[in-house]
């Protein structure tokens, strides 16, 4: 085998003064590097995406979710009963449970006027979240909110804007005086006069804390300690009842958040569970319960278990699977990226093939001398296939260094990017996230290897092959 080896490394040496690689087999290794690099790092790109946004999503959605049909409000402890028991028992798989109200409304700050989504959640689920937990440990909630944080502002114009907290104030669709007249309390909302802003009185009362996503602060043009009005309209379980007032809260900005997730950072809010509820005049209630498993291949049995022990009108769904289906699109245009990865590796393995006949036809006296001095086909076979995959495995080897080096430092070399270009590269409204990072998995790594080696080897069985055939006769030419 030394002796193969050392023929093999012989042969990779440019002939003249047999020193330094030819450039034939220098530029295949190029060629393979770079194709093994590419190939990692679009692996590592989708599995990247595919897995930092559903790790966001669900950290949000919950692993499942516990709710009535027509998603109606409930009582939370009747469901959170059922599911306290069976998180206690040993190896539940129930990492938390969580109950959260659901609340759509519009966030006022003088003329400026924003939709947001608004998330009940108890203090403790705010502090598992990652994106809220820092803001809402510094946030006192028994301390009172300064009179002059709001007394700077001017009172607004409407009556119909609640004087303190909790006060809920409506535009009766039911009783108006006419049309026009409910349409501008309305509007009343939103009609200040130049350069005012108007707030909610406040009176020595305490305004319910919220916590907006930066970008709706932002829009908003509101920072930490702004009061906001917050307006909201009556649900489907109150219209449905003849109940079609909408009502007006008065807020103040406790904090701000990235949640890494466009939507969520441009129209997404959080408040104190109890707030929603009393803002809905439910307490008590709430629109659904998230659970997050501690290992999600055990998410079927345990929906099973948990639909077995909650009473009767409640159903599970599966938010993580749901959304590992929204994303399957992901996984199969990685899959399709892969491919034409792969189909370029195989044409730089071509590139092998011609560098080993063209290498076969130099060193064709060389060969026919061996064969001469008694070396068999099988031998010359052993060293033109060892000297194709020294190129195949160095440029293999550099590739992956360079492959994974590129993946992890993908958010950076983006940072890099944009800064020259002068304009993000990564949409974040189509693409939910700002930013990007490379997961480089093993199990990738092994499939680059396999295929750029299996590769490599097919494409130097011919030229070696053909270096086999060659008689011993055809040095007597060269004497």
């Amino acid at each position: 085998m030394g002796t193969t080896l050392s023929l093999a490394l012989r042969y990779l040496t440019a002939r003249r003064e047999g020193r330094g690689l030819s450039i034939v087999p220098l530029l295949s290794g190029l060629g393979i590097m770079v194709g093994v690099a590419t190939l990692v790092v679009v692996m590592a790109v989708f599995e990247g995406y595919r897995g930092e946004i559903l790790d966001r999503l669900l950290s949000r959605t919950g692993h499942l979710v516990v709710t009535k049909p027509g998603f109606r409000t409930f009582d939370a402890d009747e469901a959170m009963g059922a599911l306290g028991t069976l998180d206690a028992q040993t190896g539940s798989g129930i990492a938390s449970v969580q109950p959260v109200q659901i609340l759509q409304g519009l966030l006022l700050n003088g003329n400026q006027g924003a939709g947001v989504a608004l998330q009940g959640m108890t203090e403790a689920a705010m502090g598992r979240d990652e994106t809220l937990a820092d803001t809402v440990a510094s946030f006192d909630r028994t301390a009172a909110v300064p009179n002059d944080t709001a007394a700077a502002q001017p009172s607004p114009r409407s009556d119909d804007v609640g004087a303190g907290l909790g006060q809920a104030t409506g535009f009766d669709a039911d009783n108006p005086t006419s049309d026009a007249a409910d349409f501008g309390a309305l509007t009343a909302l939103f009609d200040t006069d130049e350069g005012a802003s108007p707030e909610v009185a406040i009176d020595g009362d305490i305004l319910s804390p919220i916590f907006l996503g930066v970008g709706l602060a932002e829009s908003l043009g509101v920072d930490t300690g702004a009061a906001l009005r917050l307006v909201l309209s009556a649900n489907t379980e109150d219209r449905a009842a003849g109940t079609t007032a909408a009502s007006t809260f008065g807020t103040v900005v406790a904090g701000t958040f990235s949640a890494g997730l466009f939507e969520a950072d441009q129209a997404g809010a959080v408040v104190f569970l109890d707030d929603a509820q009393n803002w809905l005049g439910r307490p008590g209630e709430v629109s659904e319960i998230r659970i997050m498993l501690t290992d999600l291949s055990q998410r079927r049995m345990i929906i099973r278990k948990i639909q077995q022990s909650l009473p009767l009108g409640f159903y599970v769904s599966d938010r993580a699977t749901e959304l590992f289906r929204d994303y399957d699109w992901v996984r199969a245009q990685g899959n399709a990226a892969t491919l034409i990865v792969v189909v370029i590796l195989i044409v730089a393995a071509f590139g092998i093939a011609s560098g080993q006949l063209m290498m076969v036809q130099e060193r064709t006296t060389d060969i026919a001398i061996l064969r001469g001095f008694g070396v068999q086909g099988g031998g010359i076979l052993r060293i033109f296939l060892v000297a194709g995959l020294l190129v195949s495995l160095v440029g293999l080897v550099l590739g992956l260094a360079l492959g994974w080096w590129v993946s992890i430092s993908l958010n950076d070399i983006r940072l890099a990017i944009e800064a020259v270009l002068g304009r993000p590269l990564l949409n974040a409204e189509f693409y939910q996230i700002d930013e990007l990072n490379g997961v480089v998995q093993p199990g990738g790594l092994i499939f680059v290897s396999a295929v750029t080696v299996a590769v490599s080897l097919i494409a130097t069985v011919y030229p070696a092959w053909r270096a086999s055939r060659v008689p011993p006769a055809l040095a007597l030419k060269e004497v």
